[in-house]
């Protein structure tokens, strides 16, 4: 067990002198120029304190000497590597020193000739708009007029669905605020991650750098728990892929797929491009058809479109919800990324309401935005709405509640009085040691979920090589590491919470704090205060949906809708699948001049657009047909008929002298059979026998 991983240090980097570098020389148009471009680098809102850089490489330069470069240049400004990006050689995200600005160590590094880019670490944002619970219906699905809307302004998902309603083989991650993937209508279509043999073990079991990363990842909090705190990743989850025709709240643009929940946006609807481009290299490692991007911001960052150019899958982008004023802009002028990046993969989506309108809110471009998709009042899942219940708390007056290794005892240093649980209270603690404060019985968190841990800490262990750590065990033998810390808290009590969620539901939780040290340099230890564990009390009881606007909303309609295609013919790339869509949707006025296409997406005539095999074929005989009766009527008996669509309008008129075998449900390859087949319409039945394999007759 590797008790480095999680390891989070107390230490602040000493400060030192900064020797900038400045440019010298008199203005000159190059100056400007360069002037200008730091200027609109900085134009747009962005994580003070860190920038992202790309240093220059070779396929044939050697990785450590590509470091080498990176660690000399970042030295010379007292700035410190935060991380390293994944399948992006040569980019980092950099940590400044508290005295330097973002602007300082722009001009620094772009005059750097070993730079090949440096760009602020961009904030982008949920591109929610406030909702109106005025409709009953999905009217972005199917629009019958309701609600005062236009018959026929959707995406025409029942013809859709008559076609596929999507495979559980289709990945479609939702880069996002977390995903609540315990909602009823999405437990059953959320990824899961095979190549991880536990959850809980902190091994990293497939290799992927993510350890029990089961259900996707959490980008901003750095752990495998990619819970949605906001309601918006959710409520993108439900529009592409909440369960279809299981009698419980909604369905999504596909009935059957997985979700892959991918957190980086915090409660607030803000995240960083640094943690963007960690979710889309994880989803392009781990296999995702599509990513849906319902986020965005104004500042260009090349770090993110590299990740996006070299993603294999469909990126659906949000185009924005216009500035304070409520109004749309034009992304033609004032570009919102990533919707607004030149990349092939791309489709950017506008929003239009329940009349085909292009909603007032949303942004336009006749370039640079691709199509529409509903958007306005769009029905769909949330997370519960808990309220926080403690299950336990220890002041830690006594320790009763404890086993207590010696010489773990009681301090008269605290956090509440009179006293604090520490590791060694007459002094410092011993070398070549492992002791531990261990709860005095297991937790029962059967049926809860959202489980915390919180406490105040005082620490002072040694630097990289002693460590405290929390532990957690379900059956008190194998114990896990929750995370490990060292250095100092500087002499002062600070309040750590950590994520238990890993064994939430858990009928046996055992927890125990411990000091791991080495055979040399011992400081004063830990001192704990204040332990108290909680969870979310709320259930879910079928109220968890909500109305809301936004091109964050119109976005996961375009996402589902690619995921069906690629279920329908898998052997399509994401180029093929974007062209599919873009040329076949349903021009509309509102659109017209204001997006590339004109038109709203239209899934029927996509999905009838992206297979060039027949609609109907005979299975012995590989003859196409274009309905299911000339097929039929063709056959001579004991034959199989299979056809694309899982449901038929057309009357069929079988003679059941001549016995044959119908299947419906297929893909474009004939492979995958799994829909459940309706026949609408009459049957004529003579004499004989007649096989009819996964129908449902009506």
């Amino acid at each position: 067990m590797n008790m480095y991983k999680n390891i989070i240090s107390f230490i602040l980097p000493a400060i030192s002198v900064l020797l900038l570098f400045c440019p010298a020389g008199a203005q000159n148009p190059g100056k400007y120029k360069f002037d200008k471009k730091i200027a609109d680098l900085l134009a747009h809102e962005h994580i003070a304190g860190e920038v992202i850089v790309k240093f220059k490489s070779s396929s044939s330069a050697a990785d450590g000497a590509l470091k080498g470069v990176s660690k000399n240049t970042h030295a010379r400004i007292n700035a410190s590597l935060k991380k390293r990006f994944r399948r992006l050689r040569g980019v980092e995200l950099v940590k400044l020193h508290e005295e330097m600005t973002v602007k300082q160590a722009l001009e620094f590094y772009l005059h750097d000739p070993a730079v090949e880019y440096a760009e602020p670490n961009y904030v982008v944002h949920s591109t929610l708009t406030p909702n109106d619970p005025a409709f009953s219906n999905l009217w972005g699905l199917h629009n019958s007029g309701q609600s005062g809307g236009t018959s026929d302004a959707d995406m025409d998902a029942p013809e859709a669905w008559n076609i596929s309603s999507g495979s559980r083989s289709v990945i479609l991650a939702v880069v996002d605020s977390g995903v609540a993937y315990d909602h009823p209508d999405l437990i059953d279509n959320i990824w899961i991650n095979t190549g991880e043999t536990s959850c809980t073990d902190s091994i990293d079991n497939d290799g992927n750098g993510y350890p029990d990363d089961c259900y996707g990842w959490d980008f901003l909090e750095n752990d495998n728990d990619p819970m949605d705190l906001l309601d918006h990743g959710t409520h993108v989850a439900g529009t592409i892929a909440a369960s279809g025709n299981n009698s419980l709240g909604v369905t999504g643009v596909m009935w059957n797929a997985r979700i892959m929940p991918l957190r980086f946006l915090d409660a607030a609807g803000f995240g960083s491009a640094a943690d963007a481009i960690s979710a889309i290299a994880y989803a392009n490692a781990m296999g995702a058809d599509v990513i849906n991007n319902s986020w965005g911001g104004g500042g260009f960052s090349q770090a993110l479109k590299d990740i996006i150019d070299v993603s294999p899958a469909v990126v659906a982008c949000a185009a924005g919800n216009g500035g304070f004023d409520g109004i749309g802009d034009d992304n033609d002028a004032a570009p919102f990324y990533p919707a607004s990046y030149a990349s092939s993969n791309i489709i950017a989506v506008a929003a239009t309401d329940r009349n085909d309108s292009l909603a007032s809110f949303s942004n336009f471009g006749v370039t640079s935005v691709d199509a529409g998709a509903p958007g306005v009042s769009i029905y769909s899942t949330v997370p519960a709405q808990g309220e926080v219940l403690e299950v336990f708390f220890d002041d830690m007056t006594n320790l009763n509640n404890w086993i207590a290794q010696p010489p773990w005892g009681l301090s008269g240093t605290y956090f509440s009085a009179p006293v604090s649980a520490a590791d060694s209270p007459g002094g410092h603690y011993q070398n070549d040691s492992y002791t531990t404060l261990t709860l005095n019985g297991p937790l029962d968190l059967t049926g809860l979920y959202g489980t915390m841990l919180e406490y105040q800490l005082r620490a002072d262990v040694e630097f990289l090589f002693d460590f405290f750590c929390i532990e957690a065990s379900t059956n008190s033998i194998t114990w896990n590491f929750v995370n490990c810390y060292f250095g100092s808290t500087g002499g002062s009590f600070v309040f750590i919470d950590e994520n238990l969620t890993a064994y939430d539901n858990q009928d046996s939780v055992f927890l125990r704090f411990s000091l791991i040290t080495d055979n040399i340099i011992t400081d004063d230890g830990i001192y704990i205060d204040d332990v108290r564990i909680t969870v979310l009390t709320s259930a879910y009881n079928g109220t968890e949906y909500a109305y809301f606007s936004g091109t964050s909303m119109a976005t996961p309609h375009v996402s589902g809708l690619a995921g069906l295609i690629k279920a329908f013919n898998p052997a399509l790339t994401n180029i093929e699948i974007k062209d599919i869509i873009l040329n076949n949707v349903d021009p509309v006025s509102s659109l017209s001049g204001n997006v590339l296409t004109g038109g709203r997406v239209n899934a029927f005539n996509a999905l009838s657009a992206s297979c060039s095999n027949p609609a109907v074929r005979n299975m012995d005989t590989l003859s196409p047909y274009p309905t299911l009766q000339t097929a039929y009527t063709a056959a001579s008996g004991e034959e199989t008929i299979q056809a694309h669509m899982s449901a038929f309008t057309e009357d069929l008129n079988i003679n059941q002298s001549k016995p044959v075998t119908i299947k419906g449900g297929y893909d474009c390859e004939y492979l995958d059979n799994t829909e459940v087949t309706t026949v609408n319409g009459s049957m004529t039945i003579s004499n004989g026998v007649v096989t009819i394999e996964n129908f449902i007759l009506q």
